[in-house]
């Protein structure tokens, strides 16, 4: 992803390592260790403080061109605060009031960031840890590198930045209440974790011997330490100590600890994966650095960072963007209102042709059928003349009415004086023997002799499969009994 360089700043020297970050893992360049001339002192002139340290950094081969800058926890103020359980983007102002009230310096003086804790069942309130550092001391560390032409990505505390490296390193799960002891030069770093967060953080200046700080020192300020901060454990233990250092000079700092809270000390030294550190550099100063580009690969642990803190969400001015909307609303009002007209229109248009069309198509609908209504009149003309062959198709109805289970495919009548029909004679099919049988006994039911004939229809069809044929001759019609009268009924 990036190279960056991580510098542990103090006012007297420097301490970082150059680190490649990737996507997955984090790889060691090179450590280093820089003491500041008097005359190139960045408190003095940070433009000849970068120039002297550019050409110190080209000795050493750095070429990184992004800077993360960790301040020591002793150049920084620490407080927790309680404030109001508001929405988010209320707290950052609510913390600068809050603090602007507790803090002996101006708040224009002041370069500031905070973690927010969690809220806690059936409270109001929510606890803010405050950080702060003086703006003169961050600006003079940018203006160095600035003027080196490199550019600073993020600057954070040396003590947060350690517990992120823990939180990177440890085989805790940092859930429980962890503590987190850092011997650096001449002062002692202590941090409180839980949950994964960091509840407070402290530093505290300690006398040297032979490089190292002397067991009882840890010890008390270590009681101090979990006795100002009793109220936010609750009452609960330490489940287990990072101690920052190399375990061969701890031995007998780690006994007395596990002695005294009766828990794991697991010792972690910075410089043991480092295969180009200097055997010079104190562990401590160096895992600092190591947690600013660890949390560039993936931050475990929230942490504060001066030079992009938390902030209010700004409110944009939305009046000229009102009036943007009010014009661009009316204008889209006036367009709509000419593309609906405009489609009415283009809507009647297309209906008048529509309909012309249709009057057409019934003109030339008319024109054919003229015909066909002439063979209708005369067919209307000719059933009204009462002729012989109309009474033969009324009498043929009234015989042979209308079935699908037979057709017809051959039909002669013959007719005599005095009747319409006298003999009648026809092929065709029927779906059964039963619906031929039926038609000869209709036949038979209006005054005709069925003479039986066998057919010699030779037509197939699977849907009507049974052929027939019919000879049938009309009776003359039966006379009326006669009555006797009653007088003949008496005798």
């Amino acid at each position: 992803m990036a190279d960056y360089l991580a510098i542990n700043w103090d006012k007297s020297k420097l301490t970082g390592v150059e680190a490649h970050v990737g996507v997955a893992s984090v790889s060691i360049k090179r450590t280093f260790e820089i003491t500041w001339p008097e005359q190139h002192r960045p408190a003095q002139d940070p433009v000849s403080a970068g120039s002297w340290l550019k050409n110190e950094l080209h000795r050493l081969g750095v070429s990184a061109k992004q800077v993360l800058i960790s301040f020591p926890r002793h150049e920084s103020t620490v407080r927790l605060i309680e404030i109001p359980d508001v929405p988010l983007d209320e707290i950052p102002e609510i913390v600068r009031f809050q603090t602007a009230t507790k803090s002996s310096v101006p708040l224009g003086q002041l370069m500031l960031d905070y973690l927010l804790m969690p809220v806690q069942d059936g409270k109001t309130t929510r606890d803010v840890l405050v950080v702060s550092i003086g703006k003169d001391l961050h600006d003079k560390a940018l203006k160095t590198f600035q003027s080196m032409g490199l550019e600073v990505a993020s600057t954070g505390l040396s003590s947060i930045s350690t517990a992120e490296w823990v939180a990177h390193t440890t085989t805790g799960d940092l859930e429980s209440p962890t503590l987190i002891l850092n011997p650096t030069d001449g002062y002692l770093e202590m941090s409180l974790i839980q949950s994964r967060r960091l509840l407070f953080t402290n530093s505290v200046p300690v006398s040297v011997a032979d490089g190292t700080v002397s067991n009882q020192t840890i010890q008390t300020e270590l009681k101090r330490f979990l006795m100002a901060r009793s109220a936010q454990l609750a009452g609960q233990g330490i489940s287990s100590i990072s101690l920052i250092g190399d375990e061969s000079q701890q031995q007998s700092l780690i006994q007395d600890l596990q002695e005294q809270y009766q828990c794991p000390v697991e010792v972690l030294n910075p410089l043991a994966s480092v295969s180009t550190a200097e055997t010079s550099l104190v562990p401590g100063t160096v895992a600092g650095p190591l947690g600013l580009v660890s949390a560039r690969q993936h931050k475990r642990l929230e942490t504060v960072d001066f030079l992009h803190p938390h902030k209010a969400e700004e409110k944009p001015d939305r009046r000229k963007l009102q009036i943007a909307l009010g014009v661009g609303g009316l204008a889209l009002i006036v367009l709509t209102a000419l593309f609906l007209t405009h489609q009415r229109v283009t809507e009647l248009e297309e209906e008048i042709a529509g309909r012309q069309k249709v009057q057409r198509d019934l003109d030339e609908l008319l024109k054919r059928g003229l015909p066909t209504l002439e063979s209708v009149a005369v067919i209307e003309e000719w059933e009204k003349s009462n002729s012989p062959t109309l009474k033969v198709f009324q009498e043929l109805e009234r015989v042979l009415p209308g079935t699908d289970r037979i057709y017809l495919s051959e039909l002669s009548v013959s007719r005599s004086s005095g009747q319409s029909l006298s003999r009648l004679r026809t092929t065709g099919n029927a779906k059964d023997d039963l619906d031929v049988r039926d038609l000869n006994q209709q036949l038979s039911y209006n005054n005709y002799r069925v003479h039986p004939k066998r057919s010699n229809n030779l037509t197939s069809d699977t849907e009507y499969p049974v052929p027939f044929e019919i000879d049938a001759e009309r009776l003359p019609p039966q006379e009326a009994p006669t009555t006797k009268s009653a007088t003949e009924t008496k005798k």
